[in-house]
């Protein structure tokens, strides 16, 4: 029974970033149009909304990797690595889809030091 545990989390965390994501995607909708509507008149009420909606994921994924206890100091520090990077839009997407968070900090860590490396030759 302890085994089934971690997965109802995992599944549970799964669909709450899957609806977290939704929002965010709303929101985005709403600033547009809260862009095109408040053009002349402004809403404020609307725009912080909609800003909240779109910062729902975000916050959401920082807090979970913040606190979590399914990933190790150093995952953390790979997943927060490669968050502040130049590829943070897919380290983003691959952090709120993935279903071993640890599996995928290695890959990135992987694909991160093959590229350096390719980097490094590339200069020579």
């Amino acid at each position: 029974m302890s085994t089934l545990v971690p997965r109802q989390q995992s599944s549970f965390t799964s669909r709450l970033f899957g609806a977290l994501g939704v929002l965010s995607v709303v929101g985005m909708v709403l600033l547009t149009v809260t862009a095109f509507v408040g053009f002349e008149e402004p809403n404020t009420t609307l725009f912080l909304a909609s800003l909240a909606l779109v910062l729902a994921a975000p916050v959401a994924m920082l807090v979970h990797l913040t606190s979590t206890r399914e990933l190790t100091g150093s995952e953390k520090r790979i997943w927060i690595r490669e968050l502040a990077g130049p590829r943070a839009a897919r380290c983003f997407s691959a952090y709120l889809t993935s279903d071993n968070r640890s599996a995928t900090a290695e890959r990135l860590a992987a694909e991160a030091s093959a590229r350096s490396k390719h980097s490094r030759t590339k200069e020579r």
